[in-house]
């Protein structure tokens, strides 16, 4: 082979490998350019026994299917072709029988370049017809407004708006606690029976004789990036030096917006007591008390926060609780 023959030969492996770094389906750079429709109706699953869909792109085949509403949810994935630009139409329809439209939800957006996004379509049941009165009456919402939360809103998803696209989206729904493009879990422990209260490091916090007779501490949480509804917030604790104990007090309540995009949860009894023993709670008065608090969401991402906290030497009780431990 002559120098002039290898040359030509570098060349043109050159210009190959050149081609097939910066080719790529919809837009190149080497990240794939695809929508996820993620249809889910966990609200109306028990009334509705089918859901039919279509998925309309321009210069694709359109998908048009009809499955069962045990099938639910649904992924149907969309490759971006030649036209980046072109905008995604999907109308899914929950059916009583084979015809009857029970639930109707549009949704559209456009494709984000070398991005797998999901366009998140939900059937509520705020927006199912009105059954009552024979033929079925949808929400008055004409197109391109779409029923969502019992009102008529724009069907229309900005690109910015749409979710990355993860295996876990079904129980993963952005809400005001874990917005969308959301980052790490965050947990702040406090107190406070009516609000928020934030604990210092060493902090002393008061042991409270229930009108039942327990003994708890009243315990808060702050949040931030995990599930508003549906989550585990789990109250634990151990007394450092002995390793004594608590037994844990789980809870799933709702949390309230708070504040610099954090949620908060408040007036949760954290009882220091055992059912085998009834002077348990004698053992932490005036000692120190490591808390630990654990917010796990349905999606499964997880969130502690430890206090280091000492318990008061009283307890307090009601005015007429003659207790020689309650602080008068």
């Amino acid at each position: 082979m002559t120098p002039r023959h290898a040359l030509l030969l570098l060349v043109t492996f050159a210009v190959l490998v050149l081609a097939c770094g910066t080719s790529s389906g919809g837009g190149g750079g080497g990240g794939e350019t695809v929508i996820v429709v993620g249809i889910q109706g966990e609200e109306v699953a028990s009334s509705i026994q089918a859901v039919h869909y279509t998925v309309k792109v321009p210069g694709q085949p359109d998908i048009d299917k009809t499955v069962d509403v045990g099938k639910l949810p649904i992924e149907e994935p969309v490759t971006a072709g030649a036209d980046l630009a072109a905008q995604i139409e999907v109308k899914v329809v929950g059916l009583i029988g084979t015809q009857t439209v029970a639930i109707e939800r549009l949704a559209s957006t456009h494709f984000v370049a070398q991005k797998k996004m999901l366009l998140r379509v939900r059937l509520e049941a705020r927006c199912e017809a009105d059954l009552s009165r024979g033929a079925p009456s949808l929400p008055p919402c004409v197109a391109p407004q779409t029923c969502i939360g019992a009102v008529c809103a724009d069907a229309a998803v900005p690109p910015g708006a749409l979710e990355a696209y993860g295996p876990n989206w079904p129980p993963n729904a952005p809400d005001v606690c874990k917005p969308a493009g959301h980052g790490a879990a965050t947990v702040l422990l406090g107190t406070g029976q009516q609000d928020f209260l934030p604990v210092t490091d060493g902090q002393t916090v008061k042991l409270e004789k229930g009108p039942q007779g327990g003994h708890h501490v009243w315990t808060a949480v702050r949040m931030r990036n995990l599930k508003q509804s549906g989550a585990t917030t789990t109250v634990s604790a151990v007394q450092p030096g002995t390793g004594l104990t608590v037994p844990p007090t789980g809870v799933v309540f709702t949390y309230s917006p708070d504040e610099g995009g954090y949620c908060k949860l408040f007036g949760i009894t954290f009882r220091l007591d055992s059912p085998s023993d009834l002077a348990f709670y004698k053992n932490f008065l005036g000692k120190p008390l490591d808390v630990t608090v654990t917010v796990k969401d349905a999606s499964g991402d997880t969130a502690s926060a430890m206090g280091h906290l000492n318990i008061a030497p009283l307890l307090v009780c009601l005015p007429s609780d003659t207790d020689p431990l309650c602080a008068k």
